[in-house]
């Protein structure tokens, strides 16, 4: 089969620097986001698991800067994202790559290992049936946005991709995709001649990518919902990867895991996913993040109250974790960082900064620097 088309900085006849401009802020507040350990609220969540294998595409164009690059990969695994700002991410991904097939080849970009538990819960599963279900009951370590269930209707097997959020073209993509992949010890155990795949958005004009990334399985466009088909008599097939005992202790750790999910946490904590999300929009006031959790200004301070804080104090205890972050990065100009973190004037972020560390922006920049021994860009 021939190679997949690479992703490059295609799609438009703006430089690779250009687009990263357009685009920086989002990524940027995901990694921070993922930095910070802002764990998912009661909304959807995503693993950090699940951008590696984009980092690795966008390592093969010179659209992102390396070091944001090695940031991302270097996020705890164990940490979680909001779903609304991984589906930003992505969509500042395809944005900056002006391929719509991003999801496609970030299926394919995807590692042994990927899937940590939850990989290895299905491959070492006894047969075909058990693989599904261990995926089902486990995919939350993964995300907690995604009901996988298995249906039989006479001789069909379905496997449905339920998910409780809306998920753009790509990532309905990488979704379907990747667990193409994790199941293919599945098909291997004789259900891939019958499999077709079923997506539920309309055929694009171009499909070819979709032949790299499932090869000659058939694939249903408009399909009434994402996943798959195949013939129910396959789920009783033995697995040639399954190894009971190591499948056992495998499912003990993984309910572990799975209890020790974060459930619907304080206030505090959305609030501070919330101001997060509406930084970089320089809206980070109460009277918008109220609103995003569905009550008003004043029962929102009033409720904070009740856990000892205030929204301007989780404001400024955001803003300065930030700051510390952005500061220290040496491509970030001055005026870059006021706006990430919604400040209205640069002087504004320089006083909120002097009174964080004592220190101004810039000698803190060069304290930072000349301890690894670079030269920082012009702070302007």
């Amino acid at each position: 089969m021939p190679q997949a088309p690479e992703t490059t900085a295609g799609g438009s006849d703006q430089t690779a620097e250009g687009l990263w401009e357009e685009q920086r802020s989002t990524v940027l507040r995901g990694v921070s986001l993922g930095g910070l350990g802002a764990d998912a609220n009661a909304e959807a969540s995503y693993s950090i698991r699940l951008v590696r294998p984009f980092v690795r595409l966008l390592r093969g164009t010179n659209i992102v800067p390396a070091p944001i690059l090695q940031e991302l990969d270097g996020l705890d695994q164990d940490h979680r994202l909001p779903a609304a700002i991984v589906h930003q991410m992505l969509d500042a991904v395809v944005q900056m790559t002006g391929d719509p097939d991003i999801g496609l080849k970030g299926a394919m970009a995807r590692s042994p290992g990927d899937g940590g538990v939850l990989e290895y819960a299905v491959s070492s599963a006894s047969t075909a049936g058990d693989a599904i279900a261990a995926a089902a009951r486990y995919a939350a370590l993964m995300t907690d946005a995604l009901e996988m269930r298995l249906q039989v209707v006479g001789k069909d097997a379905f496997v449905r991709l339920d998910n409780r959020v809306h998920l753009p073209r790509a990532g309905m993509d990488f979704q379907v995709g990747a667990i193409y992949r994790a199941f293919s010890c599945i098909w291997a155990a004789g259900a891939g001649p019958s499999l077709r795949i079923f997506l539920s958005y309309p055929a694009p004009e171009n499909t070819v990518q979709y032949g790299y990334t499932f090869g000659n399985t058939p694939i249903e466009f408009g399909a009434p919902f994402s996943g798959f088909k195949f013939d129910a008599v396959w789920l009783e097939a033995k697995l040639s990867s399954a190894e009971s005992t190591l499948h056992d202790v495998i499912l003990r750790h993984a309910e572990k895991m799975l209890a020790e999910l974060p459930r619907a946490r304080k206030l505090t904590e959305r609030v501070r996913s919330a101001i997060l999300t509406e930084l970089a929009g320089g809206n980070p006031s109460v009277a918008h993040v109220a609103p995003r959790l569905h009550m008003s200004a004043r029962t929102l301070e009033r409720r904070l109250e009740r856990e000892g804080t205030t929204f301007s104090e989780l404001l400024d205890d955001m803003r300065k974790g930030l700051a510390l972050r952005y500061v220290g990065a040496q491509d970030l100009a001055f005026t870059e960082i006021a706006f990430l973190l919604g400040f209205s004037q640069v002087s504004s972020f320089h006083r909120a900064f002097k009174r964080w560390t004592n220190e101004t922006p810039l000698n803190y920049r060069r304290a930072r620097v000349n301890s690894r021994g670079s030269v920082p860009p012009p702070a302007t």
